[in-house]
């Protein structure tokens, strides 16, 4: 009996909680050449086509940060997406920079450490930047578990922001 509990906890740990460190990850010099050069994502960049602007409120903000991080982050459940692109990011360290919205001076500082490895290309803890804003939202659901890999962004970003036109050029 004892044995099978064990064996049970450690499929559960397998599936829920590890994921394993992807051997290559999409760096944002390619998602920009591939994506954002070619206009494959006109249709979906810009904040204010999420309604996210310099009067929102910090729940909004964290809810639009939180959706960008799904396109990294490897998690069992995910509700919505933003892509992460560098006009997206921008116009996020804009608001988050001006805001007076957010809760204290320590969370958006960190907020805006955040995006600052954003701005840098630097998605290595993505994950754990995903749980940050995820615990200010009081997250039950979708703890990320790790990061994505190259393969796994790519159709991750192919599901949830690419027409069937866009799609049916890169074919």
């Amino acid at each position: 009996m004892i044995a099978l509990l064990a064996i049970a906890g450690f499929v559960i740990y397998k599936t829920q909680f590890f994921y394993p460190e992807p051997e290559e990850v999409l760096t944002q010099d390619e998602f920009t050449e591939t994506y954002e050069e070619t206009g494959a994502l006109d249709q979906v960049d810009g904040l204010d086509r999420v309604g996210l602007n310099g009067n929102s409120a910090e729940a909004q903000i964290l809810e639009v940060m939180h959706q960008m991080t799904h396109q990294k982050i490897a998690a069992n459940q995910k509700w919505g997406a933003v892509p992460m692109t560098t006009r997206n990011i921008e116009q996020l360290e804009s608001i988050v920079s001006n805001s007076d919205k957010i809760r204290t001076p320590e969370v958006q500082k960190e907020l805006l450490a955040i995006i600052a490895k954003w701005e840098r290309g630097d998605f290595n803890e993505a994950d754990n930047d995903h749980n940050y804003i995820w615990d200010l939202q009081d997250g039950t659901l979708g703890k990320a578990r790790g990061l994505l890999s190259k393969e796994e962004e790519l159709k991750f970003i192919e599901q949830w922001f690419l027409d069937e036109e866009t799609k049916a050029m890169g074919d």
